[in-house]
């Protein structure tokens, strides 16, 4: 199948993410993980539940949810703490109405959410971390999120560059990542 050609369902989230950008200043956009590379995934993974942190505006979210549209199944849960980039308003509004019934927005610290959350899922199977980017924290995020993750699954980070965390979480669990750019990483379970 051609998951390129089904990019054409995204129209209406890339027209929102170019409103976003004439509206607001890059410095709170900031820069996007390559999100078609999540609808593809999204699309040949087939993914039931997906955890995400950090969400911002909602672009990548945005393309997660199209392909769980597409596939026709699956909810993504998103976590994040608004700060400078979008505000409590903001997180989020790139995400069109129409996908919303497969997504749940949870507005906090991920510290807090994320075990909360996990918690009550049995497994999940893929957890994205584009939250907080310091060592610590994204370590927290790997190792709270890992055991959920079911074998086969994904873990995935944006952001791999600014410290040593992904690479060293990927010598602990022993699996051999995959980077795409010099930022996005992934490994599988």
């Amino acid at each position: 199948m051609d998951y390129y050609s089904e990019l054409r369902n995204c129209k209406d989230i890339i027209r929102k993410i170019y409103e976003i950008q004439a509206k607001v200043p890059r410095s709170r956009y900031g820069g996007y993980p390559n999100p078609e590379i999540f609808y593809i995934l999204m699309r040949k993974v087939k993914p039931k539940i997906v955890v995400e942190t950090g969400v911002s505006f909602g672009v990548t979210s945005s393309f997660i949810l199209q392909a769980m549209e597409d596939n026709g199944f699956g909810i993504l849960y998103s976590i994040d703490l608004p700060f400078e980039f979008a505000t409590k308003e903001e997180v989020g509004i790139i995400v069109p109405k129409r996908l919303r019934h497969r997504w749940e927005l949870i507005l906090g610290d991920s510290k807090i959410e994320l075990p909360r959350l996990l918690k009550d899922l049995d497994s999940i199977d893929v957890f994205f971390h584009d939250s907080l980017h310091t060592y610590e924290h994204m370590m927290f995020e790997y190792k709270t999120a890992w055991p959920k993750i079911k074998k086969g699954g994904y873990l995935i980070s944006d952001d791999i560059h600014l410290n040593n965390s992904f690479i060293d979480f990927c010598k602990a669990v022993k699996c051999k990542p995959v980077t795409l750019s010099a930022n996005l990483g992934i490994i599988v379970k």
